[in-house]
Parts: structure tokens; C-alpha cells; sequence
């Protein structure tokens, strides 16, 4: 008897503990789910979007996803933690349609059912391995441990391309490959072991940080679809600090110019047609066909750093001749943000050479600390420019990139905690309009939300991963290699 007793205690003890939904009451609200994947847009083959609940005295999440071709997914624990292999198999079976996300929660012991939301699975792949991006803590003006990293999209592991730890501690500018092919790639090293990195037809150079007859170092660089040029842009940048909470760091360029570098000459194009003493020149970015060279412009003030707001970017293009590698003399306006007071940034245009991507802002060139800073769309066929409402938040917007197949993007916001960029993606349809975009998914969002101290910086996609290590990039930075450019000047006043 008194063996009975105990096993009845013990059964009606595991059964007060149970951690399955037993009797849920209903609710008619959605739940409250970190990071927001609520009726979100997503490609087959992505990571598991695992998420927590912010419910007051949340302790347990059950979470039922039903696709609406078929099959089923259950997990059951501190937060929604989704089988990789069966999350995919999820997805592959119910492409072109949609998910049904049912979540309870138990809270003091009572569980509530909320109402289910939609996740839909698009007909477009997203057809890349993963993105590339750096990683530094959010504050800017300085940056302690810091490095460039790629991440594989459809499971959570990140490794490291470089970090600065192995490069004596110096600041790493952004890694940009060619159109999302890592054996094509350039980044800038700042500091003592200062260089300027590009990977070409199977080699690796190690360029000094600067010619000094150009008085500047290489960086926002972007590939010509060739492969046989980059454009970068030489800047003379400085920061100012606030206050305000929103508007932390300001950073302005007192002189920026365009050139655009040979790869397999070592040669520099300084042309005064994109270098003029009178403008800013900024954020180059050829046509997907190559026979364009996008960039922005604003006119240099007086005492910028006291006049900083009054500076606006316009985007504007100059024919380019990739047969000769020059480029013409007729520079076209195309996005006059400057007539509506703002200042129009970062364009990048989509592969298939119908879209310009851009952001839009108060003033400056450098928005990620704007909290009104918002991701525009050109149509370029027809001139139509638009916000990107699905995509954009109350903060800041900024850093965006395409997947080859032009039908995702890939960008930076501070829609979270205002303080730290995540990595958000959006699809893209045949308008040009944008879905409601996702948080790049982690593995326990919940735990890293509580202990990350780095911010996503300039991503963008990568077709497959890149290994840097074989290359004995470390040992080359810290050594004395570097190679010398030279520099052609074309000394032309603007038409």
C-alpha cells in the first residue's frame, strides 16, 4: 500500500510539472515572439526561425507549425527550438504557400493558446550560401575586438574570415566580394599593419594602405562585373559625439573622392570627372552590365564640421568604357534628393539591372545612426522612386546588398533596441516591392539577445564560403609585404 501511494504521489507530481499544454486557455491576440517573425517572408533552405516569447512570467513555449500542403512540426521547451532537418523538409514541401504558427505558453502554471500567425514560404530561392559581414561593438569611435565573419543561411554557423586580434588589434573595413563570388574580394586594414586586401585570378595581394600621391586609403569598394576593376572611394572622415541617445555618433567627410582601381596592373585611375575639389564624392557602384558607374555626390561646405547638416547626396552616373577602362564626360542625375531636403545614399542597383536600392536620410552620408534613415527603390525603367514601407522601421535603416537572383535583400537596422544593427532580409517581387523582412536567425535568440556586444556591419551574400587561413593572410598583414600602386590622373574640369 504504501508503495502504491508513493507511485500514485510521484505520477501526480510529474503530472502538476508537465511541461506539454494542458486545457490552454484562448486568447485573441498574437503572441509576443523575439525576434518578430509574424507574417514574414522567407526562402526555402533557411535557418530555423527560432524565436522566444516576452510574456510576463513566461517559463515554457509549445510550438506547433502546420504547413498548408502538409506536414507538421512540434517543439517544446524555453523557446521555440526547431529541428534543422525537419524544419527544411517543412519548407521544401510547402514552397509558393504558407506555415501556421500556433504557440502556447505557460506562465504561473497556466498555459494560453494565442492566436496563430502566418509565415510564407516564397517561390523564390535565395540561391546563396550564406553572407559575409563585419562584426564591431555599436559605439563606432572605438572598437576593441572586432573581425569580418560569414555566416552559412540555412544553419547557424558562423566562422570567422579575419579577425583583428590576429592583425595586431587593427580596424577592418568592410569585405566586399563580386557579385557574391568570395574569390573575387577586396578589404581595407587600418593601423600599423594597414593594407588593402584584394583577391584576383587565384592570388591574393597585399597593397599598401595608400598611395601617397593620393593622399587617401581605398575603401567603400565595389567590383566591376568583369573583374577587371574596382571602384573605391578615398575619404578624409571625421566623427562628431551627441548626446541624444538616437543620434549617438556623426560622421562626415570633409573630402571624398572616386578612383577606380586595376587589379592586374596595380594602376589607379584618378580621374577629376568623380575627384573634384568643389564636391563629395561617395559610395561608387557599377551597373550590373557594366557600363555604368553609379555614386553619389553633395556639394563640400565651409566648416563642415559646425555645417555638417547642411550637406546632401545626390545619386548620380557616368558612362564607363571597361573595354579602356575610362570614363566618359557626361555625369546624368539620377535621384535628386536634394531638391526634397534629403540626402540620398548607398545605391546599389539589382543584378538584373531594373532596381536601384538606396537610402534616403536627413543629410550626411553616413545614416546608420539617423533614426529617420529609410531604404528606398528606384524602378529604373520607368523613374519611379518609392519607399520601402514593408522593410522599413522607426529607426534606422542602412548597409543593403542584393542575392544575385535580385529577389532578396540583405540589410542593417536598429528597429530592435535602437542601439545595435541586426542583419534584416526582405524578398522582393516582380513591383519591386518589399515583404515584411526577418531577423537573421540565431540558434538561441533568446541568449544571444542577453549577451551579444557586436553590431552587423556592411553585409552582403556570398555564393559559397571563403577560407582565408590556407592563404596565410595573418602572416602576410603582419609582415613588411605590401605592393605599390601607381597612379594615372585625368585632370578634366566637370561638364
Amino acid at each position: 500500500m504504501k508503495q502504491l501511494l508513493t507511485l500514485l504521489t510521484i505520477i501526480a507530481t510529474m503530472s502538476a510539472c508537465s511541461s506539454l499544454p494542458e486545457n490552454p486557455q484562448k486568447s485573441d491576440r498574437l503572441p509576443k515572439i523575439v525576434p518578430d517573425y509574424t507574417g514574414v517572408t522567407i526562402p526555402v533552405g533557411i535557418a530555423p526561425l527560432n524565436f522566444y516569447v516576452d510574456e510576463e512570467d513566461a517559463d515554457r513555449v509549445d510550438v506547433i507549425v502546420k504547413g498548408a500542403k502538409g506536414n507538421e512540426l512540434n517543439t517544446n521547451g524555453e523557446f521555440a527550438d526547431f529541428d534543422i532537418e525537419k524544419w527544411h523538409t517543412l519548407l521544401a514541401q510547402n514552397i509558393g504557400d504558407s506555415l501556421s504558427v500556433t504557440v502556447i505558453v505557460r506562465s504561473k502554471g497556466t498555459w494560453t493558446e494565442y492566436k496563430p500567425f502566418t509565415i510564407y514560404v516564397s517561390n523564390d530561392s535565395l540561391g546563396e550560401w550564406g553572407v559575409t559581414y563585419r562584426l564591431i561593438p555599436p559605439g563606432y569611435e572605438t572598437y576593441g575586438s572586432m573581425g569580418l565573419y560569414q555566416r552559412e543561411l540555412s544553419t547557424f554557423e558562423e566562422t570567422p574570415i579575419l579577425e583583428n586580434k590576429n592583425v595586431g588589434g587593427n580596424c577592418m573595413n568592410c569585405h566586399t566580394p563580386n557579385r557574391t563570388h568570395p574569390d573575387l574580394f577586396t578589404f581595407h586594414v587600418r593601423g600599423e599593419h594597414g593594407a588593402t586586401v584584394v583577391g584576383h585570378d587565384g592570388q591574393i595581394d597585399i597593397l599598401a594602405p595608400r598611395n601617397e600621391e593620393l593622399g587617401g586609403s581605398m575603401v567603400y569598394p565595389f567590383w566591376h562585373p568583369s573583374g577587371q576593376f574596382i571602384a573605391y572611394s578615398t575619404n578624409q572622415t571625421h566623427q562628431n559625439f551627441h548626446q541624444l541617445s538616437n543620434r549617438r555618433v556623426e560622421v562626415y567627410d570633409d573630402k571624398s573622392d572616386i578612383i577606380i582601381y586595376q587589379p592586374q596592373t596595380h594602376e589607379i585611375l584618378l580621374d577629376s570627372i568623380v575627384a573634384s575639389t568643389g564636391l563629395l564624392e561617395n559610395y561608387p557602384t557599377f551597373s550590373p552590365d557594366g557600363q555604368w558607374l553609379y555614386f553619389c555626390s553633395a556639394q563640400r561646405v565651409d566648416s563642415i564640421w559646425k555645417h555638417y547638416r547642411d550637406v546632401k547626396y545626390d545619386i548620380f552616373r557616368i558612362s564607363f568604357d571597361p573595354a579602356n577602362g575610362i570614363l566618359g564626360r557626361n555625369i546624368e542625375t539620377i535621384v535628386d534628393a536634394r531638391s526634397a531636403g534629403k540626402s540620398a545614399n548607398m545605391p546599389r542597383l539589382s543584378y538584373d539591372g531594373r532596381y536601384l536600392l538606396y537610402t534616403l536620410s536627413d543629410y550626411g552620408c553616413f545614416p546608420i545612426w539617423h533614426p529617420e534613415a529609410d531604404l528606398w527603390m528606384m524602378d529604373l525603367t520607368t523613374g519611379n522612386a518609392f519607399p520601402l514601407d514593408n522593410a522599413n522601421s522607426n529607426d534606422a535603416e542602412s548597409f543593403h546588398n542584393w542575392s544575385l537572383n535580385s529577389r532578396w535583400i540583405v540589410f542593417t537596422s536598429r528597429r530592435d533596441d535602437g542601439l545595435y544593427t541586426q542583419l534584416y532580409f526582405a524578398h522582393i517581387d516582380e513591383q519591386g516591392k518589399a515583404s515584411k523582412p526577418f531577423r537573421l536567425p540565431q540558434r538561441n535568440p533568446k541568449e544571444y539577445d542577453a549577451e551579444t556586444i557586436y553590431s552587423f556591419n556592411t553585409p552582403d551574400f556570398a555564393s559559397k564560403p571563403i577560407d582565408l587561413q590556407k592563404a596565410n593572410i595573418h602572416q602576410r598583414l603582419t609582415s613588411k609585404e605590401r605592393i605599390n600602386t601607381t597612379l594615372k590622373r585625368v585632370l578634366e574640369a566637370k561638364l
